[in-house]
């Protein structure tokens, strides 16, 4: 797989602070320090790279791509590796700076709790959801034995859930936001409640089906 590097100018784009991509951390980067501290990026390395051989620090590289298309290193930092870092920074104005960057950490901690609060929750409304699926998906099979609507009906209803929810069905829980999060998590309670209820109606299973995925269609504004 080819991976396509950022520019100084993409990583610029980004959040000052931001919760990672995974999910598992908050970060700053080199070229963000650099930036907002008006210092050279080419100092800000020199210096994480002083304090990574004194042990110090302990980070390792990502790159970017310069206006020439050459690599270019560039480090993520955690709130106490940004500290370690522009500890030498003197001045009002970086004392200033510092301040600004440790609230903004702060304020993405606790976005970042947030979320994994969110993403516990939603795990656990999803094995609700699927238990319902997997009963329907039994009952499916004495009806249309042959049908991949019985085998492939988890990636249906979860791929209708995730795309109605954050608008591509290719979106990964660990990048979803915590307002998606939510999202799937009431569309998940109502796939369970749905389901639930109509098999107890005595619905045909091909009609629930069916109905269940017109139901999550008709929710985009959940």
């Amino acid at each position: 797989m080819i991976v396509t590097l950022p520019t100084k100018a993409d990583l610029l784009k980004t959040d000052i602070v931001a919760i990672d991509q995974h999910h598992k951390k908050v970060i700053t980067s080199s070229v963000q320090i650099a930036d907002y501290f008006g210092k050279r990026h080419s100092n800000v390395i020199r210096r994480v790279t002083a304090l990574i051989k004194k042990g110090l620090l302990k980070t390792e590289p990502s790159y970017y791509l310069n206006q020439q298309a050459k690599k270019q290193k560039y480090h993520e930092l955690s709130r106490d590796q940004f500290l370690i870092v522009v500890m030498g920074f003197t001045g009002d104005k970086a004392d200033r700076f510092k301040a600004d960057f440790i609230k903004l950490f702060s304020e993405q901690e606790a976005e970042l709790k947030q979320w994994q609060a969110g993403r516990l929750v939603a795990a656990d409304t999803t094995k609700q959801a699927n238990n319902q699926i997997y009963k329907l998906q039994n009952e499916l099979k004495t009806v249309i034995p042959s049908s991949k609507r019985c085998t492939m009906i988890f990636n249906h209803i979860q791929n209708r859930i995730t795309k109605t929810a954050t608008g591509s069905a290719d979106t990964k829980r660990e990048s979803m936001t915590s307002n998606q999060l939510h999202q799937v998590t009431e569309l998940e309670q109502q796939v369970q409640n749905h389901i639930k209820r109509l098999r107890g109606e005595g619905v045909d299973p091909v009609q629930i089906r069916d109905n269940t995925m017109a139901m999550i269609l008709a929710n985009n504004g959940v």
